[in-house]
């Protein structure tokens, strides 16, 4: 069923230069760049995909932005996971409809908007951030992402918490801890005691030296809870065709993080 765009939508419009420039409708407005102004009036109405012209004859199209777009675009209390990451978290994790997912910590809220989408309208998401400031980035992130973009799609049920992961987790029987914090190790214990039998930890961090850390850390006290999975880094490049070239581009998205990746067993003499 054709939806068409309409008052109070986030979108994005994209020039010839493939810049985009994120706007909220609303009736009576416009939005003015270097090659113009555009009335909202003649946005709201048009189909996802539709081109609007600016007073000065820009051509700009007109999209319902993807997560990855959202997420390039909103305000960033923290330095953010790079989408390319976080498909593969979502692999990695596995994170499946309805499931009961912790995270520490939310940061700008990337990383949980996309864990919501995958755990279904069935699952939680259970958040832990002990920065107030970025708390509220990432609540406000978040309501407009799914309150604000019609192809947004049904989220799970999230839970925010003021809370420091270190000083421990209140939930139990998790299926699933993703941490994207300094110092990882310091949680072993509570995800020991947190995290179901067959779930899965990960944790994102930039450098070696924390994951050979957290390795150590899991190999020397928590051997007989844990098996490690993997350790991965993801590296994106993107190609472009002109004319009869064709060519990676000159930017390559490479090391941002390493993921690792451990499962929550039964000790032998359990």
């Amino acid at each position: 069923m054709l939806k068409r765009i309409k008052e109070g939508e986030l979108v994005h419009l994209i020039d010839k230069k493939d810049k985009r420039y994120q706007i909220l409708l609303k009736a009576g407005s416009s939005f003015s760049f270097t090659r113009g102004t555009v009335l909202h009036d003649d946005i709201i109405g048009l189909e996802d995909g539709s081109t609007v012209k600016s007073s000065l004859g820009e051509t700009l199209l007109v999209v319902r932005p993807a997560l990855a777009e959202y997420i390039s675009k909103m305000r960033k209390g923290s330095q953010i996971i790079y989408p390319k990451d976080i498909a593969a978290i979502l692999m990695l994790a596995d994170i499946f409809p309805g499931a009961k997912v912790l995270e520490a910590g939310t940061g700008s809220g990337a990383l949980t908007m996309a864990l919501l989408r995958a755990v279904g309208n069935d699952g939680e998401v259970v958040s832990y951030e002990r920065r107030k400031e970025f708390l509220e980035i990432a609540r406000k992130n978040i309501e407009t992402f799914f309150g604000k973009v019609e192809s947004a799609g049904g989220s799970g049920k999230l839970v925010l918490k003021d809370k420091d992961v270190y000083e421990g987790i209140e939930e139990k029987e998790l299926d699933r801890i993703l941490l994207d914090l300094q110092e990882p190790w310091r949680v072993l214990k509570h995800v020991e005691e947190s995290l179901r039998n067959g779930g899965i930890l990960l944790c994102y961090n930039p450098t070696v030296l924390q994951i050979y850390k957290l390795s150590k850390r899991l190999e020397l006290k928590y051997e007989r809870s844990f098996r490690v999975m993997g350790i991965y880094e993801v590296g994106l490049r993107g190609w472009e065709i002109k004319g009869r070239s064709m060519r990676p581009e000159h930017r390559m998205i490479a090391h941002t993080g390493f993921i690792f990746v451990a499962r929550k067993c039964s000790s032998p003499d359990s």
